[in-house]
């Protein structure tokens, strides 16, 4: 078998599981939407109040805290049902996990995406930004592959840890920091109408730059981290 084969081998098992389980999907999409009304009624206490500003924060801190229950959730079956000794035993590089478990974390947010984007723009967005929709995808691509890639590599590192769920948010949320404030500044611009394009352009080198940073870290440790 080829690496390939392998990759989507991995990728399939955790989505067609996650299909039928419904826990991961289902507990973030929940958790995007009420964040969402929670932050729609505490913002709205003055109707004439123009919140595009703040919508990039908004928008990405809901995102990464559905990212950061959703981590929770897919190593659970690994950790719990042993699934991970069967992965090791494999014959395949340890590497090719990282990257398969990493490209269903991205698909799990995306798809979790295409839900609330549409609904966050309706409640707070008032200006349409059709005309920098590329540039809007281009960020949530490269910001949604630095949270996945980072998540899954400390998803890891935490998952053999007796406080797991404590440990992982104390990890991961200080390290996310450059991404927040890069795809925040960015998508603010965007929503503002006031996207320069070499101001976004910074922004998202930046993004591009943290990926490379981050997978090729994962890249060269991954083997260590899952082993231990």
């Amino acid at each position: 078998m080829s690496g390939w084969t392998r990759f989507a081998a991995i990728v399939r098992k955790d989505l067609v599981r996650e299909l039928r389980t419904r826990d991961m999907l289902l507990s973030m999409t929940l958790f995007v939407l009420l964040a969402m009304v929670v932050f729609h009624f505490a913002f709205s206490a003055r109707e004439e109040a123009d919140l595009t500003y703040y919508t990039g924060g908004m928008l990405w801190v809901i995102f990464i805290l559905a990212m950061l229950l959703g981590l929770n959730r897919s190593f659970a079956a690994e950790r719990e049902e042993r699934c991970l000794d069967g992965l090791l035993l494999c014959p395949v590089d340890r590497v090719t996990i990282f990257w398969a478990k990493t490209a269903g974390n991205l698909i799990f947010l995306l798809a979790i995406q295409a839900v609330a984007i549409p609904i966050f723009t309706l409640l707070f967005v008032e200006r349409s930004y059709l005309g920098d929709l590329p540039l809007f995808i281009a960020v949530v691509l490269l910001a949604d592959l630095g949270i996945c890639a980072l998540g899954t590599l400390l998803a890891t590192i935490s998952m053999q840890t007796r406080s797991r769920d404590l440990l992982l948010p104390i990890v991961f949320l200080p390290l996310i920091v450059p991404v927040l404030i890069a795809a925040t500044a960015a998508t603010t611009l965007i929503f503002a109408e006031e996207a320069g394009l070499h101001d976004l352009l910074a922004r998202l080198l930046f993004l591009l730059g943290f990926d490379a940073v981050f997978l090729v870290a994962a890249w060269g440790t991954y083997d260590f981290v899952i082993g231990e």
